[in-house]
C-alpha cells in the first residue's frame, strides 16, 4: 500500500462505534510510527477531511459535509433515481431505498420516505449488512462469479459458528434470485418489515438495487405479483436512464 493510500485509509477507521481516535491509536492500527501518523493527520486536517479537538482527539471534518452535498446534487444515479423513486413511493405508499455497491460494501445512498416514516435500522449513509435482506442479496446475485467468490471467507467468518446455510448453499439461492430478477425478505433485519428489491444496472453491469420496504402485515394485503412488478419496472427505468446517460439537471 502506498503512503497516500495508507493516509486515506485513516478515514475508514472512523465509525459509529468509534467516532474519535488519537494519533497513537491510528499509528498502531496502521502499523506506522507516531511521527508518520501525525504527518498524515496534519495533511488530512488541512484538507478538512479530519478535525482535531482539545486533548488530541481526531474526528471527521467539515469537508465530509461539503462532499455529501456535492454527491446529493450531482451523483447521476441519485439524480436519475429520485423522480422514479418518488413515483413508486406515491404509487405504493411505501418507503423506497436506493443502494450502491463499492468494493465489499453496500451503502444506502438515497431514500424516499412516506409520512409513516417507518423505523428502519439502515438508512442513507449507513452500510447495509452484506449477506442479509433483499436489498443486498439481489446485488450479490448479479456479481461476476470471481467477484462474488471473494466474499466467501467473510461469509464463513460471520456464520461458521451459527446454524445457517453454507457458502455454496447461499450461492445456490443467489442463483435462483438472479433467474427470478428480484428478491423478497421478511424480517431479516427489522422484525415485521418486508423488503422487495430489484437490481439496478449501468450498461449491463450491476450498480446497486432499488428496494421497497413496508410492514409485513401490509405486504400480505397487497397483490404480491403487481407490487413486485412495480419494483422491477422502476429499477429497469433507472437502469435504462443510466445506460442512456439520461440524467436530470441538478435542482
Amino acid at each position: 500500500m502506498s503512503s497516500f493510500a495508507k493516509m486515506l485509509s485513516i478515514i475508514d477507521l472512523f465509525s459509529e462505534e468509534k467516532p474519535v481516535w488519537t494519533a497513537e491509536e491510528i499509528a498502531e492500527n496502521l502499523g506506522v510510527s507516531i511521527p508518520t501518523a501525525y504527518r498524515y493527520l496534519k495533511e488530512l486536517c488541512q484538507s478538512g477531511l479530519l478535525a482535531r479537538s482539545t486533548g488530541g482527539l481526531y474526528f471527521l471534518g467539515s469537508k465530509i459535509i461539503e462532499l455529501d452535498y456535492q454527491i446529493r446534487t450531482s451523483d447521476p444515479i441519485m439524480l436519475a433515481g429520485k423522480p422514479i423513486m418518488q413515483a413508486l413511493r406515491d404509487k405504493a405508499g411505501s418507503e423506497i431505498m436506493l443502494s450502491h455497491i463499492y468494493n465489499d460494501r453496500i451503502l444506502i445512498i438515497h431514500e424516499e420516505r412516506t409520512s409513516e416514516n417507518l423505523m428502519i435500522s439502515f438508512s442513507r449513509g449507513r452500510m447495509h449488512p452484506l449477506f442479509q435482506s433483499a436489498t443486498s442479496k439481489i446485488i450479490l446475485a448479479y456479481l461476476p462469479k470471481n467477484q462474488l467468490d471473494k466474499f466467501a471467507a467473510k461469509y464463513e467468518a460471520l456464520y461458521a459458528s451459527k446454524a445457517v446455510e453454507s457458502w455454496d448453499e447461499f450461492k445456490a439461492k443467489l442463483g435462483i434470485l438472479r433467474r427470478e430478477g428480484f428478491s423478497i425478505s421478511h424480517g431479516e433485519i427489522d422484525t415485521n418489515l418486508t423488503a422487495i428489491a430489484a437490481p439496478v444496472f449501468t450498461n449491463q453491469q450491476i450498480r446497486g438495487s432499488l428496494s421497497m420496504v413496508m410492514p409485513t402485515r401490509r405486504y400480505e394485503l397487497f397483490n404480491k405479483e403487481k407490487i413486485t412488478e412495480a419494483v422491477i419496472e422502476a429499477a429497469q427505468q433507472l437502469s435504462d436512464a443510466l445506460s442512456r446517460n439520461e440524467v436530470p439537471e441538478p435542482e
